[in-house]
């Protein structure tokens, strides 16, 4: 179903760019790329590509950190109906040749500061039509190419993207956006988080992760905004940044908010342009409340996948934060307009109304499905409803409270566990500033609740403290039988911590 006719990135790129021309579509550190500065630089992109032997259909993969050439390479991809394939920067050589097999890549375009020996051999090996570095010469190269407008060659129905999702107990799916899908991704956004063109948003977090895509990028070419881009999070010079770019919006995850706390107290966060910010799971009550109250920035949750193309469970801007008054855990939101959710249980029938079960989506735009996989594309998808595979449930006025990703519930003498329940009273303890926690194998009752942890600077506290903490919040069989204590944790690109490695410890 098409929400937003017959539109693609390119068409809509060229729409922001006769009506906003000259004004600053991405500012990049000392660049400033107006709206009609980036039509003609995909233009020339486009050309480029075309004269690489990119057809219509063709995979082009990129090994890029954050910059605008990832923008145009993404809309110049549109423009031919190319498909572009960002692949995560932290990729082992071994990742990237199952990427670039599985999705069968014709191009390479890639930064020569992200790449190893292992990754340049792996690509030396295949038969690409082109293998390109970023810098100098590839800027060179294209400035020999008309900006001349192109003929769109794709339509809203064409495969745009592919992402892979991140594979813990198998190999990695693709999953398959069309020009629609960021359409939908983006006009939702724009919605969910009231945007207007005045708006300018921060952007740091990867673009080759859905948040930066979905919710952020494609919200601003929408609305015709203004991307503040940055190459990473840094939060010693986040106020600066906020200063000198003066943003009015940004997508932060977690581990962002707690670093941002953990910041002496500086005039910089007293008076700034920031109003508010979304953030995906998962953070505890009184984090998110010191947050708001310390920085003056409106946060609202939102949840979604790769799959789902859109932020299907959003906090309304205008309601209150809603807290589970057993756990204390703050809702998720409500389904987003247009969305549907439901509750299931094992049956695959709706449960009642607070009763755990899988989370299912219905919405206007949801992916075409897994590349070369329609196995695991029926098993997601099934009467229109995509199954996410987490655990939740619904309260009468239907907020859902996320309980925890099916494989991270702890199943412990029959008992199921949800980790984040654990964490969010683990994480109240003065001495604790973040903690996973996992199940192990156990002979005895299945699983054992472990609990990983790190601590504030320059605290101590023993195994035993914090056991007698959990027993005075927890039920008996929910807490940790074991606290380990560490300096970090592996997270993913956008600061998620890692359960499955904690897992192989």
């Amino acid at each position: 179903m098409l929400t937003h006719g017959n539109q693609t990135l390119y068409t809509l790129l060229k729409k922001q760019a006769e009506r906003y021309k000259d004004k600053p579509f991405i500012e990049f550190e000392e660049e400033t790329i107006s709206y009609r500065e980036m039509l003609e630089r995909v233009n020339r992109t486009a050309r480029w590509l075309k004269d690489k032997d990119i057809q219509k259909g063709d995979m082009v993969a990129v090994f890029l950190a954050n910059a605008p050439v990832f923008y145009e390479m993404w809309y110049a991809c549109g423009a031919l109906g190319a498909v572009l394939l960002p692949i995560n920067t932290a990729s082992t050589p071994t990742e990237l040749e199952y990427f670039l097999d599985h999705s069968e890549s014709r191009g390479f375009l890639y930064d020569e500061r992200l790449v190893g020996e292992g990754h340049i051999k792996i690509v030396k090996e295949r038969d690409l039509t082109f293998v390109q570095m970023t810098g100098n010469l590839f800027n060179k190269e294209r400035e020999d190419y008309s900006a001349v407008e192109v003929t769109c060659e794709a339509d809203a129905t064409d495969v745009a993207c592919i992402m892979y999702t991140s594979g813990t107990t198998a190999k990695p799916k693709g999953v398959l956006i069309t020009h629609e899908n960021y359409m939908f991704a983006g006009h939702s956004s724009v919605l969910y988080q009231q945007l207007t063109p005045d708006d300018r948003y921060l952007i740091f977090l990867p673009l080759f992760h859905a948040n930066s895509q979905y919710y952020t990028s494609m919200a601003m070419l929408v609305v015709g905004g203004t991307i503040i881009l940055r190459k990473r999070f840094s939060s010693s010079e986040f106020w600066e940044v906020v200063e000198r770019y003066r943003p009015t919006a940004t997508s932060l995850v977690a581990t962002v908010i707690k670093m941002l706390l953990e910041l002496p107290e500086q005039g910089k966060e007293k008076k700034h342009t920031l109003k508010r910010a979304g953030y995906g799971l998962f953070v505890p009550y009184p984090e998110l409340q010191t947050f708001q109250d310390r920085f003056s920035i409106k946060l609202y949750q939102w949840y979604g996948m790769t799959e789902t193309i859109t932020t299907n469970i959003v906090t309304p801007l205008y309601e209150e934060m809603v807290r589970d008054r057993d756990t204390g855990i703050v809702s998720i939101g409500k389904a987003g307009l247009g969305h549907e959710v439901k509750i299931i249980g094992p049956d695959g029938k709706e449960v009642p109304t607070g009763e755990v079960g899988q989370i299912l989506i219905k919405g206007p735009s949801m992916m075409k499905g897994y590349f070369k996989n329609p196995e695991a594309t029926a098993q997601t998808l099934q009467d229109g409803w995509l199954h996410t595979g987490d655990s939740g449930y619904m309260n009468e006025e239907g907020f859902i409270w996320f309980v925890d990703r099916s494989k991270d519930m702890i199943k412990r003498a029959g008992e199921n566990i949800s980790s984040i329940e654990v964490e969010n009273v683990l994480s109240e303890h003065p001495a604790v500033q973040d903690c996973a926690v996992v199940g192990e194998p156990d002979k005895l009752r299945e699983e054992a609740v472990i609990a990983y942890v790190k601590l504030h600077n320059g605290q101590e506290v023993n195994p035993e403290e914090l056991k007698a903490y959990c027993k005075k919040h927890l039920s008996y069989f929910k807490v940790p039988q074991e606290f380990r204590i560490i300096d970090d944790f592996p997270r993913t690109s956008i600061g998620k911590i890692q359960k499955n490695l904690l897992r192989k410890k």
